[in-house]
Formats: C-alpha cells, sequence, structure tokens
C-alpha cells in the first residue's frame, strides 16, 4: 500500500514537472516578438509564458494574455528602432515612391482626395505591382473610367541607401494613356529619409520635351507623427519651370496613416492657391 502510494506521488510530482516544462518550454520566451492574429490584430512586447491554451506578453500598457486558438503567428521581432512600431509605410510619401521596396507578400490599400483608390502589393522581395481607379469617373457613362497602373522595383545596395524605379501609368478609357518612367534613390532610414529622382513622360507613344525632377522626403518626430514633403520640377531650364508640392504631416498607427497637407503649384504666369489634401492608407 505505501509503495502504491509513493508511485503516485512520484507520477503525480513527474506529470507537474512536464507540464511546466510544456508550459515554458519555448526558444522564444524572453525575446521581443510579433504577435499576429487571425483578426489582423497585432501585438508587439516580450514573450513572458506560453503554452497549448493561451500565451502572455509583457507590452508597453502591460501584461496581456491572448488566446492561442486565436493566433496566427509569432515571430520574433527585428524592429530595433526607438519607437512603439515601426513605419509600415516608408514605401511611399503623399504619392509619389521611395526607393524603399514593398517586402513580398505585404501591401496596403490606399485613398487620395476621397475619390482615388490604389493598392499596390510585394510579389517577390524587390518587386511589387499595384494600380487603382478614380471613382466617379467610374460611375459616369459619359466620362471614360480613369485608371492607374503602378509597377515597381527596390533594391537596398548599403546600410541607409535604397536604389529603385518603375513605371506610372494614368489611362483615359483606352483612348489615351499617359506613362511616367522614373528612377530614384533613398537616403536614410525607414524614420528619416530623402528621395531624389528623374522621371521621363511619354504621352500616347510621344516622349515629353522635358524631364520631371523629383525631392521628397520625411521626417517621424514621434510615435504617431511624420513630417512629409513631396516637391515636383517639369522644366527644360530652372528660369522657365513648373513646379508641384505637396507639405503636409502623417499620424501612423502600426498599420494606418491619415495624410494632410497643402498642394502648391505655380503656373508659367504666376503662383496658383494652395489647395488642401487629405489622403488614407492601411498596410496588410
Amino acid at each position: 500500500m505505501k509503495l502504491s502510494k509513493l508511485f503516485l506521488m512520484f507520477a503525480f510530482c513527474l506529470f507537474a514537472i512536464l507540464n511546466a516544462s510544456a508550459q515554458t518550454d519555448s526558444p522564444l520566451l524572453g525575446q521581443e516578438v510579433q504577435v499576429k492574429m487571425k483578426n489582423g490584430d497585432d501585438y508587439n512586447g516580450t514573450l513572458l509564458q506560453q503554452d497549448e491554451q493561451s500565451i502572455t506578453l509583457k507590452t508597453v500598457n502591460g501584461s496581456v494574455n491572448l488566446i492561442a486558438a486565436n493566433i496566427k503567428s509569432i515571430e520574433q521581432s527585428t524592429y530595433t528602432g526607438k519607437y512603439l512600431f515601426p513605419n509600415a509605410h516608408d514605401t511611399r510619401y503623399f504619392f509619389a515612391p521611395s526607393a524603399i521596396p514593398i517586402d513580398k507578400g505585404k501591401g496596403y490599400y490606399q485613398n487620395l482626395l476621397v475619390t482615388t483608390n490604389f493598392v499596390n502589393y510585394g510579389i517577390t522581395k524587390n518587386v511589387s505591382i499595384g494600380g487603382g481607379f478614380e471613382f466617379i469617373s467610374m460611375i459616369l457613362d459619359e466620362v471614360p473610367p480613369i485608371w492607374f497602373f503602378t509597377p515597381k522595383a527596390g533594391f537596398q545596395v548599403a546600410e541607409k541607401i535604397h536604389v529603385g524605379g518603375g513605371l506610372l501609368l494614368v489611362g483615359v478609357g483606352l483612348e489615351s494613356i499617359s506613362t511616367l518612367a522614373y528612377g530614384a534613390g533613398t537616403f536614410g532610414t525607414s524614420e528619416s529619409n530623402v528621395t531624389v529622382g528623374l522621371g521621363y513622360g511619354f504621352l500616347d507613344g510621344e516622349a515629353a520635351e522635358a524631364p520631371v525632377f523629383l525631392l521628397s522626403g520625411t521626417h517621424r518626430v514621434s510615435n504617431g507623427i511624420s513630417l512629409l514633403t513631396e516637391n515636383y520640377l517639369l522644366s527644360n531650364t530652372f528660369t522657365d519651370a513648373f513646379y508641384l508640392g505637396i507639405h503636409g504631416v502623417r499620424f501612423l498607427s502600426k498599420k494606418n496613416a491619415f495624410d494632410l497637407g497643402v498642394i502648391v503649384s505655380n503656373s508659367f504666369d504666376g503662383f496658383i492657391p494652395a489647395l488642401p489634401y487629405v489622403g488614407y492608407a492601411r498596410s496588410f
């Protein structure tokens, strides 16, 4: 009888030890991780505990318990920046692209000025494809639909240097198609950088008389705010030029970006009054 009791106590202790080991035996314990949920939410923090039923994260807002069945993936976080989350919108400014590529399997939806919609998606590590349409022209029978096609390639050639290029096709139905072929270099980090670019336009197969110069930049000033500027110059000479610029601010969250700015430009006869700019994007 004593032997059987001793055996039961030993079995119980062994089960408890194995169960405790199962709850804590994870190579990511104590590491900074990113947890992606099946409903699309993301959590970042230190992995404190993990078992078959749940995990516990230590985040900047305290400890969070997540149900294992609702978790899509757990990956070690590679973000080393000073903010609470990385900039998910470093591949573009207000509209103009940077040379930073969209990661494979990642992308974003973007709306400009309420009426114009885009989707861009990374098909490889360095190549993305995208396009969109202008909503009002799509629903009016008497107006040809306005559409866009935006393939892009980007490559990191040094720690803080990316180079790339792509095409911007704008079509009014199938009757008129304009193409801008461009190349660009981006200098800096995802949070703070400058992009210099040069493009050449073609309208229905005929080349434009002058190239388009691009100068854009961004600087993140806090967890949720970045400053942006985007500038275009079209000219044969610097004394006879057409300028278009967008200047403003971006409000960031982990996936969303709200852009507010002003559009300023000049004609060859003088300045045109500033116009408001509003944009929204969500990464996926």
